[in-house]
């Protein structure tokens, strides 16, 4: 990475921190690019080199940790892996995030998110390979991570809203008990 791509990596990280900084005082439908480039001491022209808007500022701060979430998941030991470990991993790599995602939720923003990333949820599939994926045509899995991505949203919109949520490993004990108790065969 060159000088000039670490300042624009920079000045994002400044106007997303900033944009977060705002969602804490104020509603977002307030919050303009001129608060943003202001509370980051940067300049309304540095704002709009990084993002059209806000919505594109909300929409590069999903797609960030989507892409760091996938960085955490690769980064699991194929060998020992199960789903404990994978639902764990999730819950603490959102965890860590919930200073921000509180804020989304409560300004409504969260499940915007979800409807931005849900199409991207296939190439999760994709590129994170693991022993309880099914082979199926791309609708069928577009099924099936529809319906798990929707799911683990609502949980963390759920969990993530309380001053004090439960630890990460309690969340995935908690759905690891319920998904097995679906599973009985009769």
């Amino acid at each position: 990475m060159n000088g000039k791509q670490r300042i624009a990596k920079q000045s994002k990280e400044w106007l997303t921190t900033a944009f977060f900084e705002l969602l804490k005082r104020q509603p977002y439908g307030e919050i303009t690019v001129k608060d943003i480039s202001e509370q980051a001491q940067l300049s309304r022209r540095t704002f709009y080199r990084s993002f059209k808007d806000k919505e594109d500022l909300l929409d590069d701060y999903g797609n960030r940790m989507i892409h760091a979430y996938l960085a955490r998941l690769t980064n699991l030991s194929r060998a020992n892996m199960d789903f404990e470990q994978v639902l764990t991993t999730f819950f603490s790599f959102w965890y860590e995030q919930r200073n921000e995602i509180r804020l989304l939720i409560k300004q409504n923003l969260f499940m915007v998110l979800l409807a931005k990333l849900s199409p991207q949820a296939t190439k999760l599939y994709d590129v994170f390979q693991s022993p309880w994926h099914i082979e199926g045509t791309k609708r069928e899995i577009s099924y099936v991570m529809s319906f798990s991505f929707g799911g683990f949203w609502n949980i963390l919109n759920m969990w993530l809203i309380e001053e004090n949520p439960d630890s990460p490993k309690e969340v995935a004990h908690t759905l690891l008990i319920a998904l097995k108790k679906m599973n009985y065969e009769e």
